[in-house]
């Protein structure tokens, strides 16, 4: 089953018109050995009617055995007197002289002959023809005209892909367009152009865009505002919490730690919250800039060394280029960090993370290699996923990894996590930005 529209197409209009093709074939074959006949008959009554007319007195009497070749027709004259023939090309060939007047087919010396006959008062002249030579000429001419469409049917096959493939164009641009769409570009579908039966289903999509679009505005505003509002709360019970700890029995200080412990887990998660609606939220051209992003990870790097000093971690960059996007700051900055502090939490003391930027297609990208326990295969597709822990034995809020792929499609970026396979057990997790050419943006 071909399950492409375009092959589906091609087949179909190819099979069509190759199927007329060997249809008028067949009747130009047929009707050319047709007209072939009927000129090798109209050739026969010429010669019969210039016999009548007096030439036959220039057939000789007497025939050189062996003169006629066997493609030529025979003359046979008879006289009205006369038992045998007046004159004849072929003397061995006796023609049936009762035969009626006009075409006759016989069978004369063991062959087949077709035979024209006029039938006149003093005299009888007939003119044969092998039906094997009028066979052989028929079919070589009518052969002839298959030429042409066996030479043009592959040529109508590809014109017939170009045709089909020019008219699904406007299809494969809008298929791109298509595939482009996600939760930070939701543009409705350009009308211009697209053919009219393609119009119904570019509104229901533009519609179905605009209702998502929407959805998703208020799912954002709601994660926003929830943030917003949390985060007073949060920050007065942290200061009350700040307040109270020289009261705390010294019994109870370790249960009071646990409290402001939560606490502070709670307020990190709604810094999250806010980071992620943010990420989501529509960017703002004006607010753009020309963003340095080996400086961004240079400070991303300062940022995290207390700790990987502290826990003996060997953190540094193996290969650094020079080269800039055109973004936020701080979002380029949130999205280094998290991937670097990420790194750092699930090192184990004394292990090794390494840092890499490259160039690649115009793009550039920042790569974070860890020592790390990895991640189960299984569960790699959804570490971008809000929410979703690897591993629950290392506090986190899930929350990290979906910022950090909020932002590179806000950019039009990409990123990509998967397990070493050169050895060390670890992660290789990257994050690309479109590069801003020099000049530009300034």
């Amino acid at each position: 089953m071909i399950k492409s529209l375009r092959n589906q197409l091609i087949v179909a209009l190819g099979l069509l018109v190759s199927v007329i093709g060997v249809i008028q074939g067949v009747s130009s074959y047929q009707l050319c050995r047709n007209g072939m006949g009927a000129l090798l008959d109209l050739r026969m009554e010429q010669v019969a009617a210039r016999m009548r007319d007096g030439f036959a007195e220039g057939i000789p009497a007497i025939v050189a055995r062996g003169s006629q070749d066997a493609r030529d027709i025979v003359l046979t004259v008879w006289k009205a007197d006369s038992d045998a023939p007046f004159r004849s090309t072929d003397p061995s060939l006796l023609l049936p002289r009762t035969a009626p007047d006009g075409f006759t087919t016989s069978t004369v010396n063991g062959e087949a002959w077709r035979i024209y006959t006029l039938q006149q008062p003093a005299t009888t002249i007939q003119v044969a023809q092998r039906l094997s030579v009028r066979r052989d000429l028929e079919e070589a001419t009518a052969t002839k005209t298959l030429w042409p469409i066996l030479v043009l049917l592959p040529l109508v096959w590809i014109a017939v892909a170009l045709v089909v493939q020019r008219s699904l164009r406007e299809l494969n641009r809008l298929g791109s367009e298509v595939q482009a769409i996600d939760a930070g570009h939701l543009q409705p579908l350009p009308t211009v152009g697209v053919p009219a039966e393609l119009d119904p289903f570019i509104h229901s999509i533009n519609r179905m865009i605009e209702r998502l679009a929407q959805s998703i505005d208020a799912e954002r505003k709601f994660i926003d505002d929830a943030a917003h509002e949390l985060r007073t709360p949060l920050t007065a019970l942290q200061l009350q919490a700040d307040n109270l700890q020289r009261d705390i029995a010294p019994g109870n200080q370790e249960r009071f730690r646990e409290l402001r412990a939560g606490i502070a887990r709670s307020g990190s998660l709604i810094t999250q919250l806010l980071r992620l609606a943010r990420a989501d939220a529509p960017l703002n051209g004006g607010a753009l800039a020309r963003v340095d992003v080996a400086a961004v990870v240079r400070g991303a790097v300062a940022d995290v060394l207390p700790i990987a000093l502290q826990r003996g971690l060997d953190i540094g960059a193996q290969e650094m280029v020079s080269a800039h996007v055109r973004a936020i700051e701080a979002d380029i900055g949130i999205a280094v960090r998290n991937l670097i502090g990420n790194a750092v939490r699930y090192t184990p003391d004394g292990g090794t993370i390494d840092l890499r930027m490259r160039l690649v297609d115009r793009m550039v990208c920042v790569e974070v290699i860890d020592t790390g326990p990895g991640i189960d295969e299984a569960v790699l597709p959804r570490v971008f996923d809000r929410f979703f822990r690897a591993n629950s034995d290392i506090e986190g809020s899930g929350l990290g990894l979906s910022i950090v792929k909020a932002i590179a499609v806000r950019y039009g970026g990409s990123v990509a996590l998967e397990n070493r396979d050169d050895g060390p057990t670890g992660i290789v997790v990257g994050i690309c930005f479109p590069v801003e050419e020099e000049g530009l943006g300034e």
